[in-house]
């Protein structure tokens, strides 16, 4: 008895880590928090002393990732929606620690909520552009001369199949900029002068938007989806989508 309780915490352990990390990456969930075991890069000398040089003893490799998943093909798109992702990830072999101290993971634990407060921005200003196109009677058509867009009959409830392509770059972008001005002000603010009340503040406000945006977390779908690396049976993920709207171009952050 006490071996087959052994074998099914094991099994459910192997799939608490499925769902949240591969042997290189490490998504954001709500019961993930950052350990010490987690920073396994080795920086060069010339790093070392370059972040010593800014009062930062550590580097937290982070990244907002997005995918655009659509139907394979034209006929399709008239009954399925395109589905997209975002998550919260961290290099576990890029990310390093010079000094093994709990103020740098407290930060680095801070810089990642952030992260994860961005892809909020992004699933936020995603729903709300597509309901707000779809209210006043839009839908788009995707070929391979691009995506338009055409007003339909609200009285027939055509669905606005289309539009989720349309805006994914715009949102995501929105996503990436609020992340770049809140990691650029704690690291001002916070990091480089070490000032724990500046810490405090922002180490509240950034719960404090976590709480609000709850409803627009990082799903496990989406985790599966990145772990996985396709997209699911009768999609594709396109080589060329749709710009930024505000001509921003593509964020690099």
């Amino acid at each position: 008895m006490k071996f087959l309780l052994s074998v099914v915490l094991l099994a459910l352990s192997f799939s608490c880590l499925a769902q949240n990390e591969t042997e290189k990456y490490v998504f954001w969930q709500p019961n993930v928090k950052l350990t010490f075991d987690m920073f396994r890069g080795t920086p060069t000398s010339s790093v070392v002393e370059k972040l010593k040089g800014a009062n930062t003893y550590y580097d937290v490799a982070l990244g907002l990732w997005g995918v655009l998943d659509v139907p394979k093909t034209k006929r399709m798109w008239k009954k399925m929606p395109e589905k997209s992702c975002f998550c919260a990830a961290l290099d576990k072999t890029k990310s390093f620690l010079i000094v093994r101290d709990s103020a740098e993971l407290k930060y680095a634990q801070l810089f990642w909520d952030v992260c994860e407060l961005a892809t909020r921005v992004t699933r936020k200003t995603l729903l709300e552009t597509v309901c707000q196109m779809d209210s006043i009677g839009f839908h788009t058509t995707v070929s391979s001369k691009g995506v338009k867009v055409f007003a339909h009959d609200t009285l027939n409830q055509v669905k606005s199949f289309g539009l989720i392509a349309m805006f994914y770059t715009t949102a995501l972008n929105d996503g990436k900029e609020f992340r770049k001005a809140m990691t650029s002000a704690i690291f001002n603010e916070v990091v480089s002068p070490r000032n724990e009340d500046a810490y405090r503040f922002y180490r509240n406000k950034v719960d404090s938007l976590l709480l609000e945006t709850e409803k627009y977390a990082t799903t496990a779908e989406e985790i599966e989806r990145f772990i996985r690396n396709t997209p699911e049976k009768g999609y594709i993920t396109p080589t060329k989508i749709v710009g930024d709207f505000k001509n921003r171009g593509e964020i690099r952050y």
